[in-house]
């Protein structure tokens, strides 16, 4: 059995002390010593008779620190709520009480400690009083301990208590996806870059590749210690301390993620959540400071009237999980405002938002997998077959297949109308990715409906975006072709000369672009894109008549081409039928309105 614990409390309840008589380790470091209070988090570990590996995270208890609390406690499977038995009930033993109910934390062991300090009628007093507070708060009333951390009495038997809480728990269901949240990041010599933080999915292993959220940037694990012991892997729930290959120590900083599968993970910078109940409205658009793993952002909070759904908009891209617990503190205060739980990543049109919010509305209090699954059909029309594994309840007996993608029915129809309705109001070429962010649809879905209009002859891809109309697509081109392609439309006006290009078997691959429209071939084995070869004769014909002469400096002034360029494209004019040679001068033999008219 692998867990982690926390302690939360009000400050000087002796959190610290407590932490240092159950597993031997002094989490606070010099300058908090001094100070005689824990700033930042701090972390221990001991382990149990049975071989199970218990980390413990020191949480600051001044009001002043409740965001490094926030990042400390979101990750446990069990707290430590300490209080004082000189001091009893305080303000933040209350807020971190509160801290604890709205991140979900369901074992909670009330720690009474300097129980040294009072007689025993006092002490039962408090533990009363104390008690009745957390009923109060969570609707429960939890198991207490009586201990004292300065002269050990008590703390054995406090380490059993732990022990057996946790080894009630239900084991967690883990689906292999390591997820990591940073909360310390430091440099190491010999190992280099090396992160700490509770491994809440797992398990991760020595040589594994990873994904830094919300930079989206690769690392492999080069080091992995838990326990301070060096692993070859770790499983959840455990603190790890992992060193990192393939990025700077200044890349990385708290509230950055550690994922296995990116696709877990919501970059958001905006999101809406669903607050609990007992919040209230406020004033709309305030900026709010939202806390949510490790990670803290600034945001403008928007309530939607009437219902118990807000949106989010945040100041720098957080990484966040369906489902998971969130708190609201007042910016620049302490106060906790309200607490909920993220079921929306992302904007949406304002012309869907009506039918958003009535099925985000319709959720169910408890969720579960299914629900986002579900959400998904219901509002976007699709969700990859790979996502429903061991997701029994969900319907996709009327839904197509799309190389694994399932959509409806009916957003297979309206999407490929939408695509075409689009294109066609644009009036210009669009690249996958900007129809994918105009029709806030997802990339890989996409690009599968892109193909079936393609494959009915309804558009095709130029210049790497999608028009209207048939053709041969570049996309179909081999890898040859497409590099080639590529290089002579970043070559632009100067186009490419072939005899300097060095691309095995180039010449029958440049010889198949001309045949299949992609490129124009000039003289001195010079070849145009199309469609630039297409914008250079209306630069030179555009606004010339039937039979009106022009001399090459007029075209040269059109175009910005040197005589190297400027006559091999005039002798293409020539053989294209747009001119005739008329000594040094060129005459007008063709208009460009015809050619449309004649389309």
């Amino acid at each position: 059995m692998r867990a982690v614990i926390g302690t939360a409390g009000h400050v000087d309840h002796g959190k610290t002390a407590l932490i240092k008589a159950l597993t031997g380790i002094m989490t606070a470091r010099a300058k908090e010593q001094k100070l005689g209070m824990t700033l930042d988090l701090g972390f221990a570990h001991f382990e149990g008779d049975n071989e199970e590996v218990v980390g413990v995270i020191d949480v600051p208890g001044h009001e002043r620190y409740i965001r490094n609390m926030v990042s400390g406690v979101w990750s446990l499977d069990m707290v430590l709520l300490v209080v004082a038995a000189d001091e009893g009930w305080m303000p933040m033993t209350n807020d971190h009480l509160k801290v604890i109910h709205a991140m979900g934390i369901k074992n909670l062991l009330v720690v009474i400690n300097k129980s040294d300090a009072v007689d025993a009628e006092t002490l039962e007093l408090v533990e009363e009083d104390i008690l009745e507070r957390v009923m109060e708060v969570t609707g429960d009333i939890p198991e207490s301990i009586c201990v004292s951390a300065l002269t050990g009495d008590n703390i054995p038997q406090l380490k059993k208590t732990i022990l057996r809480i946790l080894n009630r728990m239900e084991e967690r269901q883990d689906d292999g996806s390591a997820r990591i949240y940073l909360d310390r990041v430091f440099t190491v010599n010999g190992i280099g870059t090396v992160v700490t933080g509770s491994l809440t999915e797992g398990p991760v292993a020595m040589g594994e590749k990873l994904m830094v959220m919300p930079a989206g940037k690769p690392v492999q694990v080069k080091a992995l210690q838990s326990g301070h012991k060096s692993l070859d892997e770790v499983s959840a729930v455990s603190r790890v301390a992992v060193g990192v290959k393939g990025i700077t120590r200044k890349e990385l900083e708290r509230g950055h993620c550690l994922v296995k599968n990116p696709a877990d993970a919501m970059v958001c910078e905006q999101m809406i959540v669903r607050l609990e109940e007992g919040f209230t409205e406020g004033r709309n658009n305030r900026e709010v400071e939202v806390a949510l793993g490790s990670a803290h952002s600034l945001a403008r909070l928007h309530h939607i009237r009437g219902t118990r759904l807000a949106r989010l908009v945040l100041t720098e891209k957080i990484t966040a999980f369906w489902n998971q617990p969130f708190v609201v503190i007042r910016h620049g205060g302490s106060d906790l405002l309200f607490s909920g739980r993220v079921i929306w990543n992302g904007g949406v049109p304002a012309h869907r938002r009506a039918a958003l919010y009535e099925l985000l509305e319709a959720l169910p209090e408890e969720l579960s997998e299914q629900d986002r699954l579900q959400l998904s059909l219901d509002f976007h029309g699709y969700v990859h077959r790979d996502a429903l594994a061991g997701c029994d309840g969900v319907d996709t007996s009327s839904f197509v297949d799309m190389s694994g993608w399932l959509v409806s029915h009916t957003f297979f129809k309206e999407s490929l109308e939408l695509v075409q309705t689009t294109l066609k109001d644009e009036g210009t070429a669009l690249s996958g990715a900007e129809l994918a962010s105009k029709l806030g649809i997802e990339p890989a879905v996409l690009d599968q409906l892109l193909q079936e209009l393609k494959k009915d002859n309804i558009i095709h891809m130029t210049g790497g975006a999608w028009v209207l109309g048939g053709g041969t697509s570049e996309d179909d081109l081999n890898q040859k072709g497409q590099q080639l392609l590529s290089m002579i439309q970043k070559a632009g006006k100067e186009g490419l000369q072939s005899s300097k290009t060095q691309v095995p078997g180039g010449q029958k691959e440049l010889r198949n672009l001309v045949h299949l429209g992609f490129i124009v071939p000039m003289e001195d084995h010079i070849y145009y894109a199309k469609d630039v070869y297409d914008q250079c004769v209306e630069d030179i014909l555009t606004g010339l008549a039937m039979n009106e002469s022009f001399p090459v400096a007029h075209a040269k002034d059109r175009t910005g081409l040197s005589r190297k360029y400027l006559i091999p494209l005039l002798n293409r004019l020539e053989r294209d039928g747009w001119v005739k040679r008329n000594e040094s001068d060129r005459i007008v033999i063709k208009l460009l309105e015809d050619t449309k008219q004649e389309a």
